[in-house]
């Protein structure tokens, strides 16, 4: 079935479930095309990448195992975190509606429970919180460590389906507290299982001295990182090299290393996380490589300069970098 015709079966599965304005919503967030919100809620946090890791849970958490069993994905993530602008909405109607949804959407369950008695205990803080860092600072509201025990009659759910030779997995967390004192809260995560385009351009000597000559700075084009980690993937190992290489030959120049990232996310964690990113790469070079540590500088910049808009994928892609600054 094509995604164009997808879209109305979709819609019309959520029983009582029509679009509605963005009534509250989070500057920029957007529903996602597959899945329409539930009514009278509002995007209270939204995260959108063309290429990050997502996890799936297939089962329920052992107390003696750190996380429930998952599926490890990487792709085109997008997180979607609704809250109802009522308390009248309980966590299982709204649960159900989705359920019907994905039904209709051509989704298989993966696996689905409800609160830690189905779940395992502590299964949402493990899953979503430790599972992937990154979120503590970005999903506004998810509060996942005290999403445990009685007190929150929370509902998960997981699925895949195959949308035009694509495989699209969802996973779903309805949450409201016992009594319903506050708003039903939802977390949407849809995954587009993608390859990564290996073949990006990667820098080399001569491309290194003609950029530092004409503008005093290099991009470090195939330096690459673990997700929201500040860890080297073993395929930087050849430009990190070409690096050195360039800093041999320049005995008397110093730079600064300078890491950036997108505007996704919590400033604070971007603002750590790119200077981490720098201070990798300079102690790969001096460990590694013999380079003298005074001759390199670690700078985080964070999202502060960007050169491309963040309202695009495209333009997060690109402001997601390292670059080798000149500092004389």
């Amino acid at each position: 079935m094509k995604l164009k015709l997808l879209l109305p079966c979709v819609l019309s599965a959520m029983v009582a479930m029509p679009l509605m304005a963005a009534n509250g919503d989070r500057k920029g967030a957007e529903d996602h095309p597959l899945i329409s919100r539930f009514p009278d809620t509002h995007i209270n946090s939204y995260y959108t990448s063309e290429y990050d890791e997502f996890l799936v849970a297939t089962g329920p958490r052992d107390p003696d195992q750190p996380m429930p069993p998952v599926l490890r994905l990487e792709g085109k993530v997008t997180t979607l975190g609704y809250e109802a602008n009522d308390r009248k909405y309980s966590a299982l109607q709204i649960f159900r509606n989705y359920e019907k949804a994905f039904a209709q959407a051509g989704f298989t369950p993966i696996y689905t429970c409800r609160t830690d008695n189905e779940c395992g205990r502590r299964f949402v803080s493990q899953l979503y919180w430790e599972g992937v860092s990154a979120r503590r600072g970005r999903d506004h509201g998810l509060d996942a460590p005290n999403l445990h025990g009685d007190r929150h009659p929370y509902f998960y759910w997981s699925g895949k389906a195959d949308i035009q030779g694509k495989e699209i997995y969802a996973t779903l967390l309805v949450d409201q507290t016992s009594g319903g004192r506050f708003p039903t809260k939802v977390v949407l995560d849809i995954g587009e299982i993608e390859t990564l385009d290996t073949d990006r351009i990667s820098i080399n000597l001569d491309g290194m001295n003609k950029a530092i000559a004409e503008t005093g700075k290099v991009e470090l084009e195939g330096v690459l990182f673990d997700t929201a980690k500040a860890t080297l993937k073993a395929e930087s190992a050849d430009v990190v090299t070409t690096i050195a290489d360039y800093l041999q030959q320049n005995p008397v120049k110093s730079f600064y290393v300078v890491g950036h990232t997108d505007s996704q996310g919590d400033f604070n964690f971007n603002m750590r996380l790119s200077k981490s990113r720098a201070d990798t790469v300079v102690t790969t070079l001096v460990r590694e490589h013999g380079i003298e540590a005074g001759r390199l500088t670690a700078v985080g910049v964070g999202p502060a300069s960007p050169v491309l808009s963040n309202s695009t994928d495209a333009g997060r892609t690109k402001n997601r970098r390292v670059e080798l600054v000149l500092a004389d």
